[in-house]
């Protein structure tokens, strides 16, 4: 259970903002000051690098995880950083996040899903023979 309060200042909020709208310059001036929190909460318990990895975009995942960015976090229902690039639909993102080899890829969140089932059931295909090629379950 989350207990942070979701985005708790408003530069909190700015990076979460710029983070799920793939503003990579935003986002590399927000984490320049050194005020926000890198693993803030947005709705859903969405941290900033869910937030790109949802979005598709590689690069901000990038950066955020080379500022600190805890890709082990999950969100309210359970869905870890592949969970996030998988519902998101992004073959480079769900590309890249696999090659980090930092998240289970068979972790299931809270309805018991886990990454492979939702690229199954959104319809993504190629990233299911993706996951599955790399030892899923």
């Amino acid at each position: 259970m989350l207990t942070a309060r979701c985005c708790a200042t408003k530069i909190d909020s700015d990076l979460s903002k710029a983070s799920r709208k793939g503003n990579l310059p935003a986002v590399a001036s927000i984490l320049a000051k050194g005020w926000a929190d890198v693993n803030c909460r947005a709705g859903g318990g969405k941290t900033p690098v869910m937030l790109a990895a949802y979005g598709g975009h590689r690069d901000v995942v990038e950066l955020l995880m080379s500022k600190g960015a805890n890709v082990s976090l999950v969100d309210v229902v359970g869905n870890n950083l592949l969970h996030n690039a998988c519902l998101g639909g992004d073959m480079k993102t769900v590309k890249f996040v696999l090659a980090l080899n930092v998240v289970d890829i068979d972790a299931r969140n809270s309805w018991l899903q886990r990454a492979v089932d939702l690229a199954r059931f959104w319809r993504y295909p190629l990233m299911v023979d993706l996951l599955m090629s790399r030892g899923t379950k």
